[in-house]
């Protein structure tokens, strides 16, 4: 026993040496309400109540004007955890948790900066000037990345917080002070509520294509991972949803810009939500505690898929930094999940029925590596819920549709878009053990806009 405890030790420390030498892995989070989260921290976990080994970097914006997130922001680095005086939380909980195990050699860093009631249009494109409805909801563009921002504010677009500390800029420099390597590894970003109350909504596609391409551009990450959750059916009038009825296709709209923005982008992919309780009976814009804990795990299957798919886990180091959605009313229904495969597999996805009046997609997502096969299976009808997702790591063996993991194989997930599984220079044991992880997490747990 004393032996195995010394094992133990040697390698707790031969790993934090590992860690110390790698580059720091951060991600960025960003969006509205849903990625802010309405996660009661009580509701978490024991091991996920606060992650020492994980950094995170926490703002909101409405702190500008002392709201009620004004105690959530970060002055620094801390541990990832529920942030303020309700310590709520959103997908970043589980989601750091499983980037933490899919690369044990790297530090994780996460940056998350999100508002409720936001749009790209009035808030989070380059280059905007102030809202002069909701002043604190202005520029948050600017607010994100700070000094890696190339536009220019004068004039009626002279920025509204010249003092305020930004985020990505102030935390990569804190980390570059320290001596830490750095590596922007993607962003995670949950919005589009609010642009589906309005006719922001047809034009949705490419907005969001547009705020992906600048996000890039300034950070000089041509090829950064991005992962988009894709907006829920409970929003519809039809599912009780606070969206006025006659407004269905503002809705399908987003949902099917969001599906054809990762479905066009080999370096984006979606997650579904339409499975997900509302936080409450009143409040349908939102989701419950034990979906923002979900959200984050299909954000990590889904990350985890891409970066193996494209070959390369990373985007860029920051020292060079500078199918339609489905129809809960008689929208197009589409895909919620991709199947895929790669050099020596097969993956197919089980057919979908469409929602009412709309057109039948594919609803699963299937992925198989050089090694595996995996199949998804079929979609129920009317509006697209959770469909299985499947996802073969290296040799893993074939992953499970659903919650909890597969016999000799990696977990898989439900309404995750995804494509291929594993994670190259991390080998495919990596990626299933992280998605193993996370099925024992989930074992363990048996109008108009948006208001902000």
């Amino acid at each position: 026993m004393k032996r195995s405890c010394i094992a133990v030790a040697a390698l707790a420390i031969s790993l934090s040496a590992s860690a110390a030498a790698q580059p720091v892995k951060l991600f960025v989070l960003a969006g509205q309400s849903n990625m802010v989260g309405y996660g009661v921290g009580t509701a978490l976990p024991a091991e996920l109540q606060s992650q020492p080994d994980i950094w995170y970097d926490h703002h909101n914006p409405d702190a500008r004007e002392g709201g009620p997130y004004a105690a959530a922001t970060s002055a620094d680095w801390g541990p990832l955890e529920p942030k303020g005086e309700a310590r709520r939380y959103g997908p970043e909980i589980t989601f750091g948790h499983a980037m933490a195990a899919a690369f044990p050699e790297h530090r994780i860093a996460i940056v998350k900066m999100a508002q409720g009631g936001t749009n790209l249009v009035d808030h989070w494109g380059r280059g905007l000037g102030p809202d002069p409805e909701v002043l604190y909801k202005s520029q948050l563009y600017h607010a994100l990345l700070g000094k890696l921002d190339s536009a220019t504010y004068t004039g009626d677009r002279a920025l509204r917080y010249p003092d305020e500390p930004t985020r990505l800029d102030s935390a990569l420099a804190r980390l570059e002070s320290e001596g830490h390597d750095v590596e922007i590894a993607g962003l995670l970003w949950m919005q589009g509520e609010n642009e589906a109350g309005w006719a922001a909504a047809f034009g949705y596609g490419d907005t969001l294509r547009g705020f992906i391409a600048t996000i890039r551009e300034d950070l000089g990450a041509p090829g950064l991972p991005v992962v988009l959750g894709r907006i829920s059916d409970n929003l519809y009038p039809a599912n009780g949803g606070p969206i006025a009825a006659g407004k269905e296709a503002n809705i399908d709209a987003v949902r099917a810009a969001q599906v054809a923005v990762a479905e066009e982008d080999p370096r984006v992919a979606w997650v579904d939500t339409d499975d997900f309780a509302p936080r409450r009976a009143d409040d349908t814009w939102h989701f419950d505690s034990a979906a923002y804990q979900r959200l984050g795990e299909r954000f990590a299957e889904a990350y985890l898929a891409l970066v193996g798919e494209a070959g390369s886990p990373g985007a860029s180091s920051a020292n060079g930094a500078a199918s339609a959605g489905a129809g809960g009313g008689g929208g197009a229904a589409g895909a919620s999940g991709s199947a895929v495969s790669s050099a020596s597999g097969a993956a197919s996805a089980g057919a979908g029925a469409a929602g009412a009046g709309g057109a039948a997609a594919s609803s699963g997502s299937a992925a198989s590596s050089a090694s595996g096969a995996a199949s998804a299976g079929a979609g129920g009808s009317g509006a697209a819920g959770a469909s299985g997702s499947a996802a073969a790591a290296g040799s893993a063996g074939s992953a499970a549709g659903s919650s909890g993991a597969a016999p000799g194989g990696a977990a898989g997930s439900s309404g995750c878009g995804c494509r291929t599984a594993g994670i190259p220079g991390q080998g495919p044991t990596a990626a299933a053990l992280a998605l193993i992880a996370l099925a024992a997490l989930r074992r363990r747990r048996r109008s108009g806009r948006e208001p902000g």
